[in-house]
């Protein structure tokens, strides 16, 4: 790559892709340059690790998916409506998770209820179907995306909690069963908020219940189990072995799906653990972060919420300034609302009518799902 080649790519690199994708009008060589993989790396890492990147929210709605841009000073500015990634009548859709700017999506066709597996680039609006998994997708399955650095490939891991755990590679495009936990059980602890439940919450229609996700960090899946209740559960996503990592002193321990809720996130690259635990009506909201990866003694304690009237909080994205964006669930409110965990902070939808299931945060790629798979 010569001089002037290498200078056009460094100042596309900064450009949000709805610009560079405009930008592949403007010549051949253009067209060809954004095209390249090298520039599609280059583009991605410099929006991930540059803190003045604008990063964006994905909205899963009641009926459709949005997208905002995201700040600390103003949580949501321009929510746009997003294009489905798939046609027809759908019966209803859930974001399972998402990692390195794609989302992956469980999808519900009209009338037959069929399932569909899509990986989508919500910033290219590109989708590309999966293989369905060889078990059925019961309600109560979590997933995780990530990269596997060592065969340079994108995997995907399934835990349905009736010893039927498998692990699909894009590349290869097939499902595996793989070993379960030494423990010999798969109840994992979703993140569904039951104690909607007790209290009357009510979830919005069309979609299926607020499950959690497995948290990817260090190349490894992490979740808490409802068995191993003094330490998170890890699978390595190139080696494929189980670990364990010690939970912090002070987590609320008590699996009581009435009373309580645990659940592990990544925020800023860091493993994280939080806990919402009722007790006479007043909801306390606790979260962890781990300064040093596999180090107990380095959990340290972010902040604690008090509050009568969320009785679910989920953190979802830490801003530079050390804020906490955080999705809430409400007493007597349909779907989900966002705040920070600056205590001063109002929350986002204020009416009523906009039923939001779950938002991710996620830094905009070119990253095209269907050069990702072989088959």
């Amino acid at each position: 790559m010569d001089l002037q080649e290498e200078i056009i790519m460094d100042i596309l690199s900064r450009l949000p892709v709805r610009s560079i994708l405009r930008f592949k009008c403007v010549s051949k060589f253009w067209m060809t340059l954004i095209s390249q993989s090298y520039f599609t790396t280059k583009h991605f890492n410099h929006a991930k690790n540059n803190q003045s990147f604008q990063k964006m929210l994905l909205l899963n709605k009641e009926f459709s998916f949005h997208c905002s841009s995201l700040s600390s000073v103003q949580l949501f500015e321009d929510v746009q409506r997003l294009d489905r990634p798939c046609s027809g009548k759908l019966w209803g859709w859930k974001i399972h998770c998402y990692y390195d700017g794609l989302a992956l999506i469980g999808v519900r066709n009209y009338p037959d209820k069929d399932f569909i597996l899509l990986l989508w680039n919500p910033s290219t609006r590109e989708s590309v179907v999966l293989p369905n998994p060889k078990f059925s997708q019961e309600a109560s399955c979590t997933w995780g995306l990530g990269y596997d650095s060592t065969s340079d490939d994108y995997k995907i891991l399934k835990i349905d909690g009736k010893e039927r755990n498998e692990i699909f590679a894009l590349k290869s495009g097939s499902w595996r069963k793989i070993d379960d936990h030494p423990t010999g059980d798969n109840s994992v602890l979703s993140d569904m908020d039951y104690l909607a439940f007790r209290h009357g919450a009510l979830d919005c229609v069309g979609t299926s219940s607020n499950m959690g996700y497995l948290a990817f960090v260090r190349g490894a899946f992490h979740w808490i189990d409802s068995l191993l209740n003094h330490s998170v559960v890890t699978f390595s996503i190139s080696n494929e072995v189980y670990g364990e990592i010690p939970l912090p002193v002070g987590l609320d321990l008590v699996f009581d799906i009435m009373h309580s809720k645990q659940g592990v996130s990544v925020l800023e690259g860091v493993l994280c653990v939080y806990s919402t635990r009722i007790d006479h009506g007043k909801y306390t909201f606790k979260l962890w972060v781990m300064n040093d990866y596999g180090v107990k003694e380095s959990w340290n304690q972010l902040f604690t919420i008090q509050s009568t009237d969320f009785y679910s909080i989920t953190p979802k994205y830490m801003f530079s300034d050390g804020n906490v964006l955080l999705r809430c669930s409400q007493l007597k409110r349909s779907g989900s609302v966002f705040k920070t965990s600056n205590e001063s902070s109002g929350v986002w939808p204020q009416s009523d009518l906009e039923c939001i299931q779950d938002g991710f945060v996620y830094t905009e790629s070119l990253t095209s799902p269907k050069l990702l798979t072989w088959y």
